[in-house]
């Protein structure tokens, strides 16, 4: 028998986003400026704009709902710190990284082609090309694609490292990400791991 220890959680909403009218124009009135391999907004806050308070209400909630999930302590929260707009032209992509200061980010898929993210995973069993590649499995894939879904929000650890696949489609891919902290009263006086934040 095998079992999984130490699993990278993925979050993916239960249901999708509806994007208004009035928040689909706020978000592509945006100036975009490029990015290695697409582009993004010039803004890094575009949630502070009123047009998406809504949106972003339903993104903290879906954190929130995730970090509950995994256990997190009653006197800590996640609030989320910066947000922004992605554009991904035909044959464009976006390049491998991960999200430092962060604690949860995220990507919400707002519309354009079929066009996955994909996850990596980086330790020592991935070290060794003995496994079969195209027949892998949760314990030995050294990446996972999660595909775009117009609405879908997908959270996943800030380290975890990640690029966004060539757009081979006929049209505009757009995505939101935003990087989250946390914030409360947690850890144990006695044990001397308290944090006020």
């Amino acid at each position: 028998m095998i079992e999984p220890i130490f699993a990278t959680p993925i979050y993916k909403s239960d249901n999708l986003y509806a994007f208004t009218e009035e928040e689909m124009n706020c978000l592509k009135s945006f100036k975009m400026i490029n990015n290695r391999g697409n582009d993004v907004t010039e803004e890094k806050h575009i949630f502070n704009f009123e047009p998406l308070n809504e949106l972003k209400r339903w993104c903290e909630a879906n954190v929130n709902a995730f970090m509950d999930k995994l256990g997190k302590s009653k006197g800590a929260d996640l609030y989320i710190t910066q947000s922004w707009f992605n554009k991904t032209t035909p044959h464009q992509h976006h390049h491998s990284h991960m999200h430092p200061n962060s604690i949860i980010s995220a990507v919400l898929y707002v519309e354009g082609p079929n066009c996955p993210t994909h996850f990596y995973k980086g330790d020592s069993f991935n070290n060794f090309s003995f496994f079969e590649n195209k027949k892998g499995n949760p314990y030995t894939a050294n990446k996972v694609s999660v595909v775009n879904e117009p609405g879908r929000l997908v959270l996943f650890p800030s380290f975890l490292h990640h690029e966004v696949d060539t757009n081979k489609g006929n049209s505009d891919r757009y995505s939101i990400s935003f990087n989250t902290f946390i914030k409360g009263e947690f850890g144990d006086y006695q044990n001397l791991t308290e944090l006020k934040i």
